[in-house]
């Protein structure tokens, strides 16, 4: 399955692993990572924080796995109207990569089960989903 995956997944599977770890494992080796030059971006920009210093090899190394398998798209000209404008490049990289799938833990922003035909799901609801 076609899936983008939010910064926050990255993020959290850098700092304890878990089940965003589990993610990007199985996202890695048995699923289509979608990914566009905007979201390669943030995670970059994120992994340059000084508050990331103490994963931050962890962190690139999991960006660079992304960035070696995943295609890349640019973004679609989609608008969703969702809570924070700058996390619309995920649904757009999304419909642009016909990705089915969002995983994110951004419950905030991301209120709605489906947007278009891309599924939020959160990281576990995806390790539930695959198996």
């Amino acid at each position: 399955m076609r899936v983008v995956i939010d910064c926050n997944v990255v993020v959290s599977a850098a700092r304890s692993g878990g089940v965003c770890g589990k993610v990007i494992v199985a996202a890695v080796r048995d699923h289509q990572i979608v990914l566009s030059d905007p979201i390669l971006d943030e995670y970059l920009m994120i992994a340059g924080r000084r508050k990331h210093t103490d994963y931050r090899d962890s962190l690139l190394a999991i960006i660079k796995e992304i960035e070696k398998v995943a295609i890349e798209v640019e973004p679609a000209e989609t608008v969703f109207g969702i809570r924070d404008p700058d996390d619309e490049v995920y649904l757009a990289t999304a419909v642009a990569g016909d990705a089915i799938v969002l995983i994110t833990g951004n419950t905030r922003d991301f209120t709605e089960p489906n947007y278009g035909s891309v599924e939020v799901l959160s990281p576990r609801a995806f390790l539930d989903r695959i198996k």
